[in-house]
């Protein structure tokens, strides 16, 4: 089969990475988009497979199916994608110097952004992007939230709901963050530059 091809639940299951439990996908307006997705980085990197859903009815149905053959549907959108072919021992003890060292930027985009997402956090998975917002694992995705807005479901305090169910992730490794991280205020001064906050 072609790689753009359309595949069976059956099929993707079929050549998944032995390391692999989950199903990816990726709801979006076309597969042109989605191919160019800074949220593709790191599958890509990879070579781990993920479905291309461009239909609006798609996600209406995964929120009904959840899972296929004892394997979880999982959204590339969403927060806590994890790789279980990495060192698990590696990967906290490298999270947890990260959030050790970019607390004052995230304590002060968090400021920033206030109500309108729900955390900013340091990312796992981004390798060319400084960063990229997903969405919390029980929140619409931005796909999602598109389709409803076309559709006139949702309006006023919903959309404000919607908003605040966003994720910032930053990318740790990117000289864009680190150079927000030294320009960003120490966590004892709340005072905050012009410049510095159009860069964030």
């Amino acid at each position: 089969d072609g790689e753009d091809d359309f595949v069976s639940f059956e099929q993707y299951v079929g050549r998944m990475k032995e390391w692999q439990d989950e199903i990816y996908f990726f709801a979006g307006p076309s597969e042109d988009e989605m191919e160019k997705s800074h949220f593709m980085d790191k599958f890509q990197e990879k070579d781990v497979e993920v479905l291309y859903f461009t239909d609006p009815i798609d996600e209406y149905m995964i929120n009904s199916l959840r899972d296929f053959d004892g394997k979880k549907l999982v959204a590339i959108t969403k927060e806590g994608i994890k790789f279980k072919d990495e060192d698990e021992d590696l990967v906290k003890r490298r999270e947890k110097y990260y959030q050790k060292q970019f607390k004052p930027l995230t304590k002060w985009l968090n400021k920033i952004y206030g109500p309108d997402v729900m955390r900013v956090a340091i990312s796992k998975r981004l390798g060319r992007a400084p960063a990229i917002v997903s969405s919390s694992e029980y929140g619409h995705s931005a796909n999602m939230e598109r389709i409803m807005r076309a559709q006139a479901f949702t309006h006023g305090s919903n959309d404000a709901m919607m908003r605040a169910m966003r994720i910032v992730e930053i990318n740790p490794r990117h000289p864009f963050v680190h150079k927000l991280l030294d320009a960003c205020p120490k966590e004892d001064d709340d005072v905050v530059t012009d410049d510095t906050k159009d860069a964030a």
